[in-house]
């Protein structure tokens, strides 16, 4: 490790993931960027999780276990870590998405040089079976608040940030699409971000969340544009047309 380096704290929900969350975890402490600590909220799984987090916290000590006993949510149990996170900068990682090695040397020196507040990246497809699917997201190196309405390119476990914004914002578990809720909260707060093109993450998608719920998708961005942020109908029905287009344009991306 080298001195200069400053802790960065890896935040993990885990919830019924035993076949995912040890590649998962793994990606993150084989990062070149090694002055970390991984912190896991296990959300009361019901299956062998636990079992398998036991076995990881046993082979390196930057694990760091937290059992909640009623499953509450992932709002909730990353809220959790964020009480416990001790980090300059804190990443979000989901229990089965995979990083590339560099990831958090790219984006904290990213972080670093930029003054930004937090940094996304691109990110590349897989399917149940860690199997590459479709073309990768390239996503655009600066992003304000209209452009995640029109499109939420933002991907949890792309992101890091500086930690003291894990202390001063918390997720609100009332959405269903609480990450992109979150991302509307740091921006109302006067938070910047900045993306890198590189795809530096793999992210999983079951085929529920590809095809069996486009429909709650829909209705739960027009919540978001109505009852969080209260905006008019009109310019709600003005997102609404855009996201409904990239969302099109996804699945197409997809099938290729």
């Amino acid at each position: 490790m080298s001195e200069h380096k400053r802790l960065c704290s890896v935040m993990i929900p885990a919830y019924n993931c035993e076949r995912t969350i040890r590649s998962s975890v793994e990606s993150a402490l084989q990062q070149s960027y090694d002055v970390l600590e991984v912190l896991i909220a296990d959300d009361a799984s019901t299956d062998n999780t636990g079992y398998v987090l036991k076995d990881l916290a046993t082979e390196d000590s930057r694990i760091k276990i937290f059992s909640l006993k009623k499953n509450g949510g992932v709002a909730e149990a990353r809220n959790r870590l964020f009480a416990e996170a001790k980090g300059e900068y804190i990443a979000f990682l989901d229990a089965d998405d995979i990083w590339e090695p560099e990831k958090l040397a790219k984006q904290i020196a990213l972080l670093e040089s930029s003054g930004s507040d937090f940094v996304y990246s691109s990110y590349s497809f897989m399917d149940k079976d860690s199997l590459a699917i479709g073309k990768p997201k390239i996503v655009p190196t600066s992003c304000i608040m209209k452009d995640i309405l029109r499109e939420n390119f933002i991907l949890c476990s792309s992101v890091v940030m500086k930690g003291s914004l894990g202390k001063q914002f918390k997720m609100d578990g009332s959405y269903s699409h609480e990450d992109m809720v979150y991302w509307l909260t740091l921006f109302q707060g006067g938070c910047k971000a900045v993306g890198i093109s590189d795809v530096l993450v793999q992210y999983r998608l079951y085929d529920q969340n590809r095809s069996g719920n486009k429909r709650k998708a829909a209705k739960d961005r027009w919540i978001i544009y109505r009852r969080f942020l209260q905006l008019n109908i009109y310019t709600s029905f003005g997102y609404f047309f855009v996201y409904t287009l990239h969302g099109f344009n996804k699945y197409r991306r997809l099938k290729k």
